[in-house]
């Protein structure tokens, strides 16, 4: 049987769910990680643990992005290098790797971990303002990041946000205006009339017409 493709998302997703403090996700993540490996390295202990050093790098970008101090994570870092060293079976090594990831996420510094959620309350509040690379960009961060960093603290894709705002403007519009389908369209940042109708439509069951027809006041 062939070894599984490796995940390469699940890297980034743990390193958020670690600078975010969110504990089931880290765990879940790490999970997978290391089932991945255990399958991918066959009975190889040594080319296990190489794998998992190579894993602890996301882990401290993660662990860095949260605010933990640089000192702190050189000294996690290297004690953990030396006791996978010495460890001799897959079930302690895993069981390390989970003490060693929690206590990253633990200490993550409560004033950062609250300016990430002040980042991610104003994308929310300006969603149809901005696309996610100019949010990027506004807050110093990278598209990737502020992606992630999006879905971990609201449970939903930047893109469900999006549409989800757009439907619910598409919404008012129709009820409280008398503007075309085309100009509601261009308000809500989509170029083509026609897309934005199908788009309705599927969220709906409706279409823009039939709705204003049922709705309007």
């Amino acid at each position: 049987m062939p070894a599984p493709r490796y995940p390469w998302n699940l890297l980034p997703q743990l390193a958020t769910a670690i600078e975010t403090g969110q504990r089931d996700a880290t765990r879940q993540h790490l999970d997978a990680l290391l089932a991945v490996i255990a399958v991918s390295s066959g009975n190889d202990l040594t080319l296990r643990k190489l794998r998992c050093a190579q894993l602890v790098s996301g882990c401290l970008r993660g662990a860095h992005h949260g605010g933990v101090a640089s000192d702190l994570l050189l000294r996690e870092h290297m004690r953990l290098l030396k006791t996978l060293a010495e460890l001799r079976t897959w079930s302690a090594v895993c069981r390390r790797l989970h003490r060693y990831v929690d206590r990253l996420r633990q200490q993550i510094a409560p004033p950062h971990r609250s300016r990430m959620e002040r980042i991610v309350a104003q994308v929310r509040a300006d969603l149809l303002a901005r696309s996610l690379a100019e949010h990027a960009q506004a807050h110093g961060v990278s598209v990737g990041h502020l992606s992630r960093l999006f879905t971990a603290l609201t449970g939903h894709t930047f893109r469900e946000e999006l549409r989800r705002a757009r439907m619910a403007k598409a919404c008012r519009l129709l009820q409280e205006t008398d503007l075309k389908i085309s100009a509601i369209a261009a308000r809500l940042g989509v170029c083509d009339p026609s897309q934005f109708s199908s788009d309705f439509r599927r969220a709906t069951g409706l279409t823009p017409s039939q709705y204003r027809v049922r709705h309007s006041r």
